[in-house]
């Protein structure tokens, strides 16, 4: 069972339909409750509508967040009549998120494992989530915050200390690794939502420090967030050179059309888009912050970096990758063997054991 009250598609959600793919062979049925049915339309899985009422769609806090779970929990239970008995739930983004599942582990009596894929609020609600769960999977990026909230819930906040806390992965399935990229002119390539940390305006900032003539041809493939809370960037902007795709089905194509990768995120804390530009021979050029692929790559080794929210550093960095081909598939090439290590069957294989010796348990 996976629980999907997020109305638009992102990075949580794509590493979930990765490990889903990971099933496919198995003997495990699948039901998902969705806000977002299109998220899900290639997965094999027995897909539910999660129905909201508008005012509760993006309660966050207060009584209106407890009241939007308990009716998703409503919902969880009806399902149940019709999906059967559920043994093990997937909460796949966060305990703030996948609150109702915890609502209703109780009565429905399952296994619950948590994936975690950035920083989770510190409160005594999300901590004594944490501890409830049969096991959490966590990305490095958010072990402190994790440790704050199991605090805030008056447990020991070293997370080595509790057996059901384990670090992992991204990685992508095999099936649909990236398609190499081109290396016969400089061309750019910007993914991620609209969100204002995901720094669109960092990006349209720097190209406009470069001349119209002299500009390369940019494709931004952007996701429009619906439904919540956060601050969220403007698009498109007219500009020329400049080629904008709303949730593109050709994801692939585009992609492969460039070579020229720029992350303009505030910390992300993993980068899936990175990834998948690595995997597809592309060179990155990603901010110096501190976040996972700053730490995991070396700038003229196998990528360029930048400094973070600087419009002027990103747009030497283009111009830079621009006028050096042979340096941007070099940078490429490198980096497209650091991906073949983030393969989906290796990052996700203790998770999807985990999910198959649960379900068999309880079976």
């Amino acid at each position: 069972m996976i629980l999907d009250p997020i109305s638009f598609a992102g990075g949580s959600k794509i590493s979930t339909n990765h490990v889903l793919s990971q099933l496919k062979n198995k003997n495990v049925r699948v039901s998902i409750l969705t806000a977002d049915p299109d998220s899900w339309a290639s997965s094999q899985a027995y897909v539910s509508i999660l129905h909201m009422p508008c005012m509760l769609e993006t309660a966050e806090h207060g009584i209106r967040y407890f009241v939007r779970h308990v009716l998703i929990a409503l919902q969880l239970i009806w399902l149940r009549l019709f999906a059967g008995r559920m043994h093990t739930a997937l909460a796949a983004s966060g305990p703030g998120v996948d609150f109702a599942l915890y609502l209703v582990k109780p009565i429905l009596n399952f296994s619950l494992v948590q994936m975690v894929h950035g920083p989770v609020a510190v409160s005594r609600t999300i901590g004594r989530c944490l501890m409830a769960a049969d096991n959490v999977f966590f990305l490095n990026t958010s072990q402190n915050s994790l440790s704050s909230a199991v605090g805030a819930a008056g447990f020991h906040t070293n997370i080595a200390a509790h057996h059901n806390f384990q670090p992992f992965c991204n990685g992508l399935p095999t099936q649909v690794w990236p398609s190499q990229c081109q290396y016969d002119c400089p061309v750019l390539y910007w993914a991620a939502s609209l969100l204002k940390w995901k720094g669109l305006d960092t990006l349209i900032s720097s190209l406009g420090k470069i001349s119209p003539s002299k500009r390369p041809e940019t494709h931004i493939c952007y996701i429009r967030p619906t439904k919540n809370n956060l601050p969220v960037s403007k698009a498109p902007h007219p500009m020329s050179k400049v080629f904008w795709h709303n949730s593109p089905d050709n994801l692939d194509k585009i992609r492969a059309h460039g070579n020229i990768f720029i992350s303009t995120s505030t910390r992300e804390p993993f980068g899936l888009s990175i990834l998948e530009a690595m995997a597809a021979g592309m060179c990155v050029i990603i901010p110096a912050d501190g976040a996972f692929w700053d730490k995991q790559l070396i700038h003229n080794i196998n990528c360029l970096k930048y400094q973070p929210d600087n419009v002027n550093s990103l747009s030497e960095a283009i111009v830079h990758a621009q006028h050096n081909l042979m340096k941007v598939k070099e940078l490429g090439i490198t980096a497209k063997v650091i991906a073949q290590q983030y393969r989906a069957d290796l990052c996700f294989s203790t998770i999807c054991d985990h999910l198959i010796t649960t379900t068999d348990a309880s079976a």
